[in-house]
């Protein structure tokens, strides 16, 4: 490298050539006389060694020479070098130029003074010997810079790299000499060395500078030509590192020359020589595309100004410019003249080389005018590279945001997408450079000098003559000159522009470009921190007219549909903005215009969401900010990033009230539909905090409310969704804050949202994560614990909503029970209908459409535990507003039922099949036979029940077994206690009670004639039978069915109702022998008396066969009753007159047989009485 010591004169190696002899090509020299004396020889041995060295270089590549030939090769490099070393010594230390009066007293007068002469001429032919460095062999140079030769020092290697030492100290020699002898007489001619003859007349230094610049050029245009466009940026025209240090030295002494000795600057050397190589056959210099080449090199020289002069990388070394060369590359680049349209990818290429310089040197806004020039004609254009795919093609961004990005992107030259832009983009990208390069002088300087020319370009004729893409481009200007120039001022000019087109008779995609692109300064203005109250006023009025439009009825779906794309653009960008901004204090609440209020009546579902989605967003951001400005006002913070805190509170008070005018009357309504979106819970909730952390001021007349009031609404309100109320509590419960202020509002809000919960399990049905969640909140409730504690119940972590409400209910109903006072019954009745609320309204639904399935059956099982557990709730024979009878007459017996000319749909029958049984059994907890309702509830359900639940068909096993099951599902379950061990009193009395009603309705004989499907009510009642544990309970069931029973035997000759109600009879009977506590004698006696009564004299000798079965069963009861049968005999004959009957005293004898001793007895009184035995 080239070093200080050099430029200021200092001994160029201090430490060699100190002794009296010196090793030169392996002879020994004097140190202070062999340049002069033994000039020619030296200049030979030299040639020699590079004779040597180029013919290694020949005879084989790195890849197969030696270590022994690169040995070799490198020690004639050194050798060569060495000399060329000695000489810029000897020129420093022992040779000073013959000028003195007695210099020719010296013994070597003459020699010296033609020293310099010769040492020109010997090291003109060195440079000749050489050649060159352009002329080398493409194969050589390769070979000299591959890895494996810098590794290994091949020959080619070293005869490359001494070549390069040969010419640099050519350099340094004719440097020293210059500094030296400045009249020194040349007679050295380098004219071959350079393409132009104008510069063949200056000093030999200048030539020699001039033609290793021109060599370097060469070499450098070789590696040019071999590549393609596109690997261009990506390749160096230094071949080695060597090079680089070469061309960095040649900076370094041209501009130091130029410096001291008013010579060319190296700019200035190179600016004339590229010159040449632009104007066409001005030289044989042989270069595929000049313009390219220039561009190149020029990319790759600049940043060589940043090492020092001794090659030490300075980052904030000063780089010299040359915009002058840069302005003349750019108007042969987008010189027009001979070709209309420019190559798009090498257009690409060359600004990609002039943004790069832009980043080294000071701006210079001529530069960007001329490129703005080309560009300001074409904003039209696709700039694409044709057969290429659409990368860099100019495109509309999805979203303002995503616009702003990438115009920001671009302002911040992040290097990373460069090679996906096209060549207009990349000029904005130039653009912003040249405006925010930190070297400007003064502030916005630069845009001030330039924006009339960027102006004056638009016109009304001009922007209507712009397309999609050409608008597009325009605004992606203006963004950009925003985001680097005056924002107020630009954004000004571009809406004075855009207003120059008429946006009545623009289509629909300039329109949507038109809003991304004002809603993309926007966030230009978010970033700058300026206002923009004047954009969103504009946006605002558009809107509002868009929403117009599309409330219209009857509106085309295709213009519906594209109306909808402008406005869920608007939508979007707001949000966008409201996210992005840091305080909500540069007018964003005038972008919250009564267009919303129009326009969100008229949504669909899936642009509901859209909307909400943006409102939760804004509220949430909305409150994060005015908290955070209240904290800091409480803690004597008097501006927040430089903004009063007063203002900023103004602005979030506009925020609310445009919410609250607005959007809330409409989630209000909303909320009270069947299917809102889930993301209306959100935005209720977000207006319930919203009203919490800045309430409304004591004069405020519009919608704002407490939040006290919204939470009443959307809670324990039945009118709202479930869904929505459901997912509202979940937001509200878990804030803390929020529940200590609503405790304090109103201290019954537990029992509210108790019954918010309790409706919401009857509404939502399946599976359901929300509901889930809300219950879990629910049970921490302190009134909740108390209720599920005090009767100690436990609730799993497995249990659904459903479950854990039968749980709660079972709790309520023991609770109740277990009060002993009128009054705490009362008041907690009070509060557990609280809980309750409307079953019947949120059931209505349902049964209107019958259905959903699965929310009916919850339905149905939810009011059939509620009347179960809670029956003395629910009903008050005394109160004529109680609830119980209109969900019996509602869910249980509807209208329909009574009408045979109407049937019940099919899935509400399945339902009140499925939970009958509840109703039943909390019926059976009233006054069933004192209550009218609670007996006509209990008949009405007998009658249309029964037997509607069993199968209709031939009878047959399989029938009859399927008809017991299904009984068995529905009324029997309501007699399920009494078929355990230990029925309780009231159980088996409710038992009683329904198997009368049964005999009643279903059983008795009337006109001799069978009741309608008999067989079906005694199957029914075997299984009962059969399924009852406690002999007992059937004991006391046989008074209600004796008389039936011993009826059916003396009428009925049916074998199959035979067998059953004999099967009958031997169930009571044996229970009442093996219970006589429960149902003893004496209440059999009276029946059985009754029945002989009624029926001996109308059926006579009939009437003792059903006895007769009887006596078989329970003989003991029989025998009790010989007198009853013996008067009863002679009664019957005795009124009849004509003596014994024959008939009927066989049948009675009959039956006396089966009674064993007593019976014996009776027949020997009766023969006894009576001369003529019976038979």
């Amino acid at each position: 490298m080239l070093g200080v010591k050099l430029l200021e004169s200092s001994d160029p190696s201090p430490q060699l050539f100190r002794g009296r002899l010196s090793e030169l090509f392996g002879y020994r020299f004097l140190t202070e006389s062999a340049a002069v004396e033994s000039t020619q020889k030296l200049f030979y041995m030299a040639r020699q060694q590079l004779s040597q060295l180029e013919g290694l270089a020949e005879e084989g590549s790195s890849w197969v020479t030696g270590g022994s030939v690169n040995t070799e090769a490198l020690h004639l490099r050194q050798q060569v070098t060495d000399f060329l070393q000695y000489i810029k010594v000897f020129l420093h230390r022992y040779y000073d130029p013959p000028s003195l009066p007695d210099s020719h007293s010296h013994p070597n007068s003459h020699q010296l003074s033609q020293f310099p002469q010769g040492l020109l001429q010997q090291l003109q032919g060195l440079l000749f010997h050489v050649g060159q460095l352009g002329g080398m062999q493409d194969s050589t140079v390769s070979s000299a810079v591959s890895r494996q030769a810098v590794k290994s020092s091949t020959p080619a290697h070293s005869f490359f790299h001494v070549v390069l030492d040969i010419y640099w100290s050519a350099v340094e020699i004719l440097y020293i000499l210059q500094t030296k002898w400045p009249d020194l007489p040349v007679h050295m001619d380098l004219s071959s060395f350079l393409p132009s003859e104008d510069i063949g007349d200056r000093d030999l230094l200048t030539q020699l500078l001039t033609a290793l610049l021109w060599d370097l050029l060469s070499l450098a245009a070789k590696i040019f030509n071999k590549v393609t466009l596109q690997e261009c940026p990506r390749v160096s025209p230094f071949p080695c590192t060597c090079v680089r240090e070469l061309w960095i030295m040649l900076i370094h002494m041209l501009d130091h020359r130029s410096q001291h000795m008013q010579s060319d600057s190296f700019w200035c050397t190179l600016y004339n020589i590229l010159c040449l190589v632009l104007q066409e056959n001005a030289t044989d210099f042989s270069c595929k595309d000049p313009v390219g080449f220039c561009w190149w090199l020029l990319s790759h020289i600049a940043p060589l100004y940043q090492y020092d002069q001794n090659g030490q990388f300075a980052d904030k070394q000063q780089v010299k410019s040359n915009w002058l060369l840069v302005q003349d590359l750019i108007k042969k680049t987008l010189a027009t003249k001979d070709q209309p349209r420019l190559d798009e990818s090498r257009l690409r290429c060359q600004l990609k080389f002039c943004l790069s310089l832009s980043h080294l040197w000071e701006p210079n806004t001529q530069a960007v005018v001329l490129v703005w020039e080309y560009y300001s004609k074409r904003l039209n254009d696709l700039f694409q590279v044709p057969g290429l795919t659409l990368q860099g093609l100019a495109s509309v961004s999805k979203t303002a945001l995503s616009w702003y990005e990438k115009c920001k992107e671009r302002c911040n030259d992040h290097t990373l997408s460069r090679d996906q832009e096209n060549s207009f983009q990349l000029f904005l990208r130039l653009l912003a450079v040249q405006l925010r390069h930190p070297g400007a002088s003064g502030e916005l300087q630069g845009w001030k000098q330039i924006k009339g020319r960027f102006y004056s370009k638009f016109h009304q004729r001009r922007m209507q003559e712009l397309t999609a893409i050409g608008l597009s481009n325009f605004i992606t200007l203006f963004l950009t000159l925003a985001l680097v120039a005056d924002v107020n001022d630009v954004a000004g000019k571009m809406q004075d522009l855009l207003d120059l087109l008429n946006h009545g008779l623009m289509d629909f995609q300039r329109r949507t470009i038109i809003w991304k692109g004002v809603f993309a300064l926007m966030q230009v203005h978010e970033h700058r921190q300026v206002d923009m109250g004047h954009l969103a006023d504009r946006m605002a009025k558009s809107f509002n007219r868009t929403c117009s439009e599309f409330c219209q009825k009857g509106l085309d779906p295709s213009l519906r549909h594209q109306l909808w794309a402008l406005l869920s653009i608007y939508v979007e960008s707001t949000q966008d903005l409201c996210e992005n901004s840091t305080l909500l204090h540069l007018s964003q609440a005038k972008l919250l215009g009564p267009g919303f209020s129009q326009l969100l009546p008229v949504c669909r579902e899936n642009e509901l969401r859209t909307i909400f989605n943006f409102i939760q967003t804004l509220l949430a951001k909305h409150r994060s900010l005015y908290k955070r400005a209240l904290r800091q006002q409480e803690e004597g913070v008097q501006q927040i990033q430089s903004t009063n805190i007063a203002v900023l509170q103004q602005h979030y008070k506009d925020i609310a009230d445009a919410l609250w005018t607005n959007i809330f009357p409409y989630v209000k309504k909303h909320s009270m539909t069947l299917t809102p979106p889930p993301t209306l819970a959100d935005v209720a909730a977000g207006f319930t905090f919203l009203a919490l952390d800045l309430p409304s001021p004591p004069d405020f007349t519009r919608q704002q409310q407490t939040f006290s009031s919204i939470f009443q609404y959307f809670g324990p309100e039945d009118s709202v969704c479930a869904s929505i109320c459901c997912r509202y509590l979940c937001h509200l419960i878990p804030n803390q804050s929020f529940m200590d202020q609503l405790s304090a509002e109103c201290p019954v809000y537990q029992s509210g949202i108790i019954h918010a919960w309790f409706r919401c399990v009857m509404q939502t049905y399946g599976h359901n994560e929300q509901m889930q969640e809300l219950t879990r909140l629910v049970l921490r409730l302190p009134e909740m614990e108390i209720i599920l504690h005090s009767q100690h119940v436990t609730i799993e972590s497995s249990d659904s909503p459903e479950t854990v409400a039968v749980k709660f209910i079972k709790a309520i109903g023991r609770h109740f029970n277990s009060l002993q006072s009128l009054q705490e019954k009362t008041e907690y009745r009070d509060r557990v209908m609280l809980y309750f609320g409307n079953v019947l309204r949120y059931m209505g639904p349902y049964l209107k459409n019958s259905g959903p399935a699965e929310a009916l059956r919850v339905g149905y099982h939810m009011v059939g535990c509620m009347v179960k557990h809670c029956t003395r709730i629910l009903y008050v024979q005394s109160n004529p507003r109680s609830v119980l009878p209109s969900l019996v007459d509602r869910l249980v017996l509807p209208r329909t039922i009574f009408n045979p000319e109407k049937t019940l749909h099919p899935a509400v029958m399945g339902v009140i099949r499925e939970h009958l049984h509840l109703f039943v059994q909390g019926l059976s907890k009233l006054s069933y036979k004192r209550d009218p309702f609670a007996q006509k509830a209990l008949r009405d359900i007998l009658q249309q029940y029964f037997h509607r639940f069993s199968v209709v068909s031939k009878p047959g096993f399989v029938q009859q077994r399927l008809a017991k099951v299904i009984n068995f599902m529905n009324l029997q379950l309501a007699l399920s206690e009494t078929m355990s061990n230990n029925p309780s009193t009231e159980a088996s009395q409710f038992r009683v009670h329904l198997l009368e009603g049964i005999r009643d309705t279903y059983m008795t004989l009337r006109s001799g004639s069978l009741p309608n499907r008999v067989t079906e009510t005694f199957s029914f009642i075997l299984e009962l039978f059969r399924r009852t544990q406690t002999s007992g309970q059937i004991a006391r069931d046989t008074p209600a069915l004796l008389t039936t029973v011993l009826e059916y035997q003396l009428l009925c000759d049916m074998p199959a109702i035979r067998k059953q109600v004999s099967e009958m009879l031997q169930f009571m009977m044996e229970s009442c022998q093996q219970c006589p506590d429960v149902t003893p004698r004496t209440v059999l006696l009276p029946i059985l008396r009754d029945f002989l009564a009624r029926n001996l004299r109308l059926h006579q000798s009939r009437t003792f066969k059903p006895l007769e079965t009887l006596a078989l069963l329970y003989k003991d009861l029989i025998a009790d009753l010989i007198p009853v049968f013996t008067n009863a005999v002679l009664e019957v004959e005795k009124k009849r007159g004509v003596g014994a009957d024959t008939q009927l005293r066989q049948a009675y004898t009959s039956l006396l047989n089966q009674l064993g001793q007593k019976g014996q007895e009776q027949l020997d009184i009766l023969n006894t009485e009576h001369q003529d035995p019976i038979m």
